[in-house]
């Protein structure tokens, strides 16, 4: 029957995607992903009114979330889907446990996390406590297992490329596989509008450097030299705490870099390629990309 003959033909309607974590770089990045691509989107954030008023996420809707507030789980009904992270530095029992737990009570079909690369074999790190949490669910589950984000030197790491010129880490001459938070996002959004079920994605770059290579990259992009500084790990531990750096995050880094510096984080998979059908993003393109971040 066509709208001429006096009806109108119904349209499947579009499953509400629910995205965790919208004012940082995997969630912003997920969210704008799903906008371009015309998804259904509800961003959640602490402080909707400030998101609404910076123009952030036109066409989503805007709801509180807060994560260590289950007076805020409401934002969670009516969603089909959701992309769920662990915040860093936060306990999974007291923060990610009750949300696994508002998202089953509310009938989520299915729960897209991001977690690390690695997470299935180091056991003690939160991310595999929240992957045998979302195993046991009964709900669909998609593990987003991505390697060192390359936005962490455009973020965390941004002060040491533009003003010290190095790149100031714990690492040795480990090699690590970086990837593009845009790959991860993409992957992550991918799995979303399509409904991904029982999946564990390992995503990587498709090279695995040393922070010296990073660093020749980033010299020859700037123009300008930047060099690779591996400090002891308790001297890193006190520099970074003293320029502010939070303790949880501080060790948090410490032990990531501890993982390239032993030679866990060279890991090279092709899965970024076999889901997008195209190579991953670069670091040479990340840095060239965000030049004017060092600038």
């Amino acid at each position: 029957m066509t709208e001429s003959q006096g009806h109108t033909e119904s349209r499947p309607t579009l499953p509400l995607l629910f995205i965790m974590g919208a004012t940082g770089n995997m969630g912003g990045e997920l969210a704008r992903q799903l906008l371009v691509a015309g998804a259904n989107v509800r961003v959640g954030v602490r402080s909707p009114e400030r998101v609404k008023e910076s123009g952030a996420f036109t066409g989503a809707e805007i709801a509180h979330f807060d994560a260590s507030d289950a007076s805020t789980f409401g934002a969670l009904d009516g969603v089909q889907r959701m992309f769920l992270l662990w915040p860093p530095g936060t306990d999974v029992k007291r923060d990610v446990l009750p949300v696994i737990a508002a998202a089953r009570e509310r009938g989520i079909e299915q729960i897209v996390f991001l977690s690390i690369l690695g997470a299935e074999r180091i056991r003690i790190v939160p991310h595999r406590r929240v992957e045998q949490a979302l195993e046991a669910s009964g709900m669909d589950w998609v593990f987003l297992r991505a390697s060192y984000f390359m936005q962490n030197l455009s973020g965390v790491h941004r002060d040491d490329i533009r003003v010290r010129r190095e790149i100031f880490l714990p690492a040795g001459q480990g090699r690590t596989s970086f990837v593009d938070v845009r790959d991860v996002a993409a992957v992550g959004a991918k799995a979303l509008m399509e409904g991904h079920r029982d999946r564990a994605y390992n995503l990587t770059g498709s090279a695995a450097l040393t922070y010296t290579e990073a660093a020749d990259i980033f010299g020859v992009t700037l123009g300008r030299r930047v060099r690779y500084v591996s400090p002891s790990p308790i001297h890193f531990v006190r520099v970074v705490h003293q320029r502010g750096t939070p303790w949880a995050l501080t060790l948090l880094m410490l032990a990531e870099y501890t993982v390239a510096r032993l030679g866990l984080a060279g890991e090279v998979t092709t899965t970024v390629a076999e889901l997008l059908g195209r190579p991953p993003i670069s670091l040479r393109r990340f840095a060239e990309d965000f030049r004017e971040v060092w600038l």
